[in-house]
């Protein structure tokens, strides 16, 4: 923090791949912030979604049976999209949330299965999940683990061996572990590709034991990875994914989770209790207003197809 004291980068405004600072001076946006903008800065479409949406009912929340029409439309199209059968999407503020909601969402399944002892959470090493209680805890970036762990019954695996996962649930016992988190592609730990095979590999790992398979695609939904969750590439079926970030190409923010029909199932079934967990931004109605304008770009100037065109030339 000494840096900053002494100097600050102040930003001024944006336009397609380009920011400006108060000097005036021009640069290239290679990260997209942090990796967020996916269709650009400036896109006057998603801002005045969003101005529209504020003009009608700016906020509200989303407890119980409360929800708005943005939310609607964009957990009905997000469902819709989906690599898993049966969607159910639960929005948030963010990538944090998301992981924190995936999280206690898997140790609340088993206990709702009748496995309460089933609380292990599996990370990879490399791995970056926000910096919440669980993101963190689950970190495989040394540095960003800080005082970690802050959440009991959390392990990392080497993030290239799948063998090395199949041989941690049976060395801790399968009937203790809940879920294993990979993100697709890992991000802050390096921008480092799955070996080939690898989470074909984990997954298979995961379903011989049980265990719930949560793909963490905040960073590589969206059109990184040419397809709007990243995971369809690899033809791997998660249980969860965790999105954010490229949904409102930043410009909100928004997050969520995709649950599959048989995760769901114990938390809709006749007489069920609630999961008591939710924001007070969950479903911002203007926030999923950004998210539906974000993705009618996507769709109208074929991003996702356009995205898998390059990726020969950025290689080459």
């Amino acid at each position: 923090m000494g840096a900053v004291r002494s100097t600050e980068f102040v930003l001024t405004h944006a336009e397609d791949v380009w920011v400006y600072d108060d000097a005036g001076r021009r640069y290239l946006d290679a990260t997209a912030s942090l990796w967020c903008v996916n269709v650009g800065h400036g896109r006057q479409a998603i801002a005045d979604a969003v101005h529209a949406q504020m003009s009608k009912l700016a906020t509200y929340q989303t407890f119980g049976d409360f929800t708005n029409e943005p939310a609607q439309a964009l957990t009905s199209r997000l469902a819709a999209l989906a690599p898993v059968p049966g969607a159910k999407i639960f929005l948030v503020s963010g990538g944090g949330d998301a992981i924190d909601t995936a999280a206690k969402l898997s140790r609340e399944y088993f206990v709702r299965s009748g496995t309460p002892e089933r609380t292990v959470l599996i990370g990879r090493t490399h791995a970056y999940h926000g910096t919440h209680g669980f993101g963190t805890s689950l970190a495989g970036i040394p540095a960003n683990r800080m005082a970690a762990p802050f959440i009991p019954d959390v392990v990392t695996v080497a993030h290239d061996d799948a063998e090395a996962l199949d041989k941690e649930i049976e060395h801790l016992g399968a009937e203790r572990v809940a879920a294993f988190l990979a993100e697709p592609v890992i991000g802050a730990g390096g921008v480092i590709p799955p070996p080939p095979g690898y989470l074909e590999r984990a997954r298979e790992v995961c379903t011989k034991h049980g265990v719930l398979f949560v793909a963490d695609s905040v960073i590589c939904g969206f059109g990184r990875l040419g397809s709007w969750f990243g995971v369809e590439r690899f033809g791997i079926e998660p249980d969860m994914i965790v999105f954010a970030k490229g949904v409102t190409s930043g410009y909100l923010p928004l997050g969520g989770l995709v649950v599959h029909e048989r995760v769901a199932e114990p938390f809709w079934a006749p007489g069920a209790a609630p999961f008591r967990h939710g924001a007070t931004y969950s479903g911002h109605p203007a926030a999923c207003a950004a998210a539906m304008a974000n993705m009618d770009i996507m769709e109208s100037e074929g991003l996702l197809e356009r995205a898998k065109a390059l990726e020969s030339e950025l290689f080459a």
